[in-house]
């Protein structure tokens, strides 16, 4: 679509479907800065099903609402169970959008939604991939003290996270990040990246290439094991389990049951849990006991 801006210059104005979970931290700020661009116009949100949040936010004090921010701005919203149903797609295929771009949005597509825009859906990932794709890139880069990654925009395909590469940004890390302070940098880089590549939207610049599937790393959601100290565990091991969790406990196995950790030190302390590791000992400041079984967290 194009619009005549009053001094008589024509500019194409892009059409957009936004696909992010409700309370997306990661996809609030790009909705936003959509909504506030000239040379696009958001015309649906669609997001999670009523009644559902995004666990990763769970217990933060600052939250968001695109359903809400949304309403404001007279956005049609969307809240489907299942994306793959023909009547919604149908719907969608009435705003004849240029582009479906997504960002925090956990629901697999199918190819027909993935066809649906004039020009390609566009899916922002927090990882560099073909590294880290699937959910919890933070978790697991924290875990693995890794100090190279990055952000992602690929064109998106039936595979997870496995589209070709639109553009991508690399950051540096210490390898001694929580997965907190990994998230938010990534965050930052990815609306710094989702700039670049809606400046070459407008420009008719985008281009892509496919992924080196021989580097793909994918990890799920970390399990209960994944959070677990065992004594098997290494003192380095030891703390990346407790960065990975941080904010929240992570878990210590202790004759058979599970304690929930919050913090861990070098000099022993009377409320502190002495506790012998593969290469050494640490001292645990146990929380509560809980989870007596191995289930995956979501």
């Amino acid at each position: 679509m194009f619009i005549q801006e009053s001094g008589g210059q024509m500019i194409q104005k892009f059409k957009v479907i936004f696909f992010s979970e409700v309370n997306s931290k990661f996809g609030y700020p790009i909705l936003l800065d959509l909504c506030d661009d000239d040379n696009f116009e958001v015309v649906a949100l669609v997001t999670t099903p009523e009644g559902r949040v995004c666990s990763y936010y769970d217990g933060e004090k600052e939250q968001v609402d695109l359903e809400l921010y949304s309403r404001s701005r007279g956005i049609p919203i969307y809240k489907p169970e299942d994306i793959r149903d023909e009547k919604f797609i149908l719907e969608l295929s009435r705003y004849h959008a240029d582009y479906n771009i997504v960002a925090n949005y956990q629901k697999i597509f199918d190819e027909k939604l993935i066809n649906l825009p004039n020009y390609m859906t566009l899916n922002f990932h927090p990882s560099p991939l073909p590294r880290y794709a699937g959910l919890a890139p933070f978790f697991w880069m924290a875990r693995r003290g890794e100090k190279k990654s990055g952000v992602s925009c690929i064109k998106m395909s039936p595979t997870i996270d496995g589209g070709d590469i639109v553009m991508q940004k690399d950051i540096k890390l210490t390898g001694n990040e929580t997965s907190l302070e990994i998230r938010e940098k990534l965050f930052q880089a990815s609306f710094r990246l989702f700039k670049e590549v809606k400046c070459k939207i407008t420009r008719g610049m985008l281009d892509y290439q496919s992924q080196d599937r021989n580097k793909r790393l994918y990890f799920g959601n970390p399990k209960v094991s994944d959070m677990t100290i065992t004594h098997k565990s290494s003192v380095q091991d030891a703390f990346n389990i407790m960065k990975s969790c941080a904010p929240k406990a992570a878990f210590l196995q202790m004759q058979g049951q599970l304690l929930s950790v919050i913090s861990v030190g070098w000099v022993p302390k009377s409320n502190f849990i002495k506790y012998r590791l593969s290469d050494g000992s640490l001292y645990f400041v146990p929380e509560v006991q809980r989870l007596k079984n191995d289930k995956t967290m979501c």
